[in-house]
């Protein structure tokens, strides 16, 4: 049985938070400092789960992401997969989807990640390119042909 996308929901909303912590944690812990209430609060407010598309295989959810669209391009807010299903195509099925309304839209997809965080190769490999970096994080940008 293959993968399936669909929205996510508000009944989604622990699940899609324990997925960005058990995913992202460690990353924001070595650069800011990790603050649970702040994290939780701050992930709710400005990445609704009604706002995801999650995949689901043989009926549970193993990953999600969050496209905004932000007018001239797409933001990738976030794209998270259940730590023990990555490396198993899950984020590539994903970014292709991302990609395809990209091309639909004609408009490039903007991400950042941070630099300690080895979805930059990822990312690279899928064709994004750096187009700006801080202290922390790689802005990465991918245009359609």
């Amino acid at each position: 049985m293959a993968p399936t996308m669909r929205r996510g929901t508000i009944e989604d909303e622990d699940w899609l938070f324990e997925l960005f912590r058990s995913t992202m944690q460690n990353f924001i812990d070595t650069a800011w400092g990790w603050d649970e209430l702040l994290q939780r609060e701050g992930f709710v407010t400005t990445l609704p789960a009604k706002q995801f598309q999650i995949l689901e295989h043989e009926g549970s959810a193993i990953a999600s992401y969050h496209l905004s669209d932000k007018g001239d391009h797409f933001i990738l807010d976030m794209i998270l997969v259940v730590p023990e299903v990555q490396r198993r195509g899950h984020g590539t099925r994903m970014l292709e989807q991302i990609k395809a309304i990209s091309r639909n839209e004609n408009k490039p997809v903007q991400l950042s990640v941070l630099k300690t965080n080895p979805a930059v190769a990822f990312h690279e490999q899928a064709g994004f390119r750096q187009i700006q970096t801080d202290e922390h994080s790689i802005r990465m940008q991918w245009s359609p042909e």
